[in-house]
């Protein structure tokens, strides 16, 4: 199972470092790809796709915040929602709350 860091920036004036040391803080193991782009469209970003056409059951995508997958709230839940149901766990730093574990956990609450 392989950890993949996903860091954005939107432009190459800004920092993505504090993205890579957060990420790499909590997951020392994750395979760390960066990518300069604009989060207004989700096609385009090259090194994002890749990972997604790369991912396989078990692995974690990991972001600094949900503001780096997606900003657009319905592409973000169409991702979320296609790589939830591949059993691929995402993680979000900062908004545990939305993290695929913490889903399935209220998922199987209510089942319960």
């Amino acid at each position: 199972m392989k950890q993949y860091g996903y860091c954005r920036i939107s432009t190459k004036k800004q920092n993505i470092e504090r993205q890579v040391r957060n990420i790499l803080s909590k997951f020392p193991e994750a395979i760390i790809v960066k990518e300069v782009f604009t989060g207004t469209k989700f096609q385009g970003r090259r090194s994002l796709e890749k990972i997604i056409n790369n991912v396989k059951s078990g692995d974690t995508i990991i972001f600094d915040s949900v503001s780096r997958m997606s900003r657009n709230a319905d592409e973000g839940f169409k991702l979320y929602e296609e790589l939830y149901r591949k059993n691929i766990s995402l993680v979000f730093l900062k908004e545990p709350h939305i993290n695929t574990d913490t889903y399935k956990k209220a998922v199987q609450n209510q089942v319960s």
